[in-house]
């Protein structure tokens, strides 16, 4: 699976139209202790949302805006807190490996039709 993953990666290293993340033995408590620990040892004294933004593992990534949770499961196991406050949801009831291109097509339909707020 690397393989594909790098191969996938070299053929799409150019493209700048949207981003896709496939975070693999990702920890969202994890990373925000990382960053309140660099944060103290870079001294900073007031913390404001910006400063635990730009101390996240995350800061060269945009927040998503969609996240695709497969495996019937209904929760994000830890997968970005900080990062998918704003984040649409959509749950699949199969497994990675099965999540086919035309599922995929079907959830950016689905995704494509909701009313975004950002919380207003």
């Amino acid at each position: 699976m690397i393989n594909e993953l790098e191969k996938l990666e070299g053929e799409t290293k150019e493209f700048k139209e949207f981003n896709v993340q496939l975070c693999l033995d990702y920890g969202g408590r994890d990373e925000i202790m990382r960053a309140v620990n660099k944060i103290i040892k870079a001294g900073v004294r007031v913390i404001k949302e910006e400063e635990i933004t730009n101390y996240l593992d995350t800061i060269e990534i945009p927040d998503p805006d969609l996240i695709i949770r497969t495996s019937g499961e209904n929760r994000l196991s830890g997968f970005m807190p900080y990062q998918s406050t704003y984040s649409e949801f959509y749950f699949a009831n199969i497994y990675f490996p099965d999540f086919t291109p035309k599922k995929f097509r079907k959830v950016l339909e689905d995704y494509s039709e909701r009313k975004r707020t950002f919380g207003k």
